[in-house]
Parts: C-alpha cells; sequence; structure tokens
C-alpha cells in the first residue's frame, strides 16, 4: 500500500508542475497582452495545450491510481471484518485517502492537494481574464470590419466614362 501511495504523490507532483507550468503560460500572455507578434501568441497557445494535455494523461493515470488504492483499502477493510458483500467499491476521493493514510504520507499528500486547488483556482481566475479579454478584443475588430464595410459601400467611384457612382464592393468584407 506504501508504494501505491507513493505512486500517487508522484503523479500528484507532475500535475502540480504542470498545473504551474500552465499558470506561468497563462501569465505570459496576459503580461504581454496584445504586444506578443503573432508567431509569439501561437507558440503560448501550443504550449498551453500541450501542458493541458499533459495534465489530462496524468489524471487519467491518477484516476487508474486511486481504483488500485481503493481495492486495496477495500481488500484490507473486508480482511479486518469491515465492509461485507461483493459489490464492488466506490472510488475514494482523494480527501478519503489522505484521512485513511499513514500521517508521514497524509501530510503530503494534502500538501499536493491543496497545492493543486489553489494552482487551479488560479488558473481558472487567469483564463476567464484572458477569455475576457480575448473576447474584448474580437468586438473591437468587428465594430472596426463594420466601420470598413460600412465606408466602403458609401465611397463612390468613377465609372469607365468618367462619371461618378455608387458601387457595390467587388471584395468580400472577411477578406479585409
Amino acid at each position: 500500500m506504501q508504494q501505491l501511495l507513493k505512486e500517487l504523490k508522484s503523479l500528484l507532483d507532475k500535475e502540480v508542475a504542470l498545473h504551474e507550468e500552465l499558470k506561468g503560460d497563462l501569465a505570459l500572455e496576459l503580461e504581454n497582452d496584445g504586444q506578443l507578434s503573432g508567431a509569439d501568441y501561437l507558440k503560448v497557445q501550443q504550449s498551453k495545450f500541450y501542458r493541458a494535455h499533459q495534465i489530462e494523461i496524468l489524471e487519467r493515470t491518477r484516476i487508474g491510481q486511486v481504483s488500485e488504492i481503493t481495492r486495496k483499502l477495500s481488500a484490507t477493510e473486508r480482511q479486518g471484518g469491515g465492509q461485507g458483500g461483493d459489490s464492488p467499491p466506490r472510488n475514494l476521493t482523494l480527501k478519503e485517502i489522505i484521512a485513511q493514510s499513514p500521517p508521514e504520507m497524509g501530510k503530503e499528500l494534502q500538501g499536493c492537494h491543496d497545492a493543486l486547488n489553489a494552482l487551479v483556482n488560479e488558473i481558472r481566475r487567469m483564463a476567464g481574464e484572458a477569455g475576457g479579454i480575448a473576447q474584448a478584443r474580437l468586438k473591437a475588430i468587428d465594430a472596426t470590419l463594420s466601420v470598413i464595410g460600412e465606408t466602403v459601400k458609401m465611397h463612390p467611384t468613377y465609372s469607365g466614362a468618367g462619371r461618378l457612382e455608387k458601387r457595390t464592393p467587388t471584395f468580400k468584407q472577411t477578406s479585409a
């Protein structure tokens, strides 16, 4: 059981590190708002996507590890006369595992749990802020394109005979 808990701690440490890196990417994006080149902005987006994907993989592995720990703890309880029946146990939460862990390992797991919760909350806050900025930027771009589109519609042109006439633009507004 001790080995399973150590493996769980290792997975949680990796998740904390990846969340820290994701938070760093978001901080870079927010600190350099509007100043990143298109290529640099794309690199930040790719980095965030990569880290989120790595977190997802680790999370699936962690869920498997929690299932294994649940099975071991359930088997121990059944041997000790605890839980009866043949129904499969539900997966324990990390808090429940921490409560059933030896004190030293429980402290380490609790530290990881607290760090992960704090990081997830901060990442959510930062992502919300970045999303708000992106929405505002998109609205500004949309308004600018509308002004350009209206200006083009009203702009007079000269015909082949040299007469002034209003003409519908021949280019698509989305290409502007």
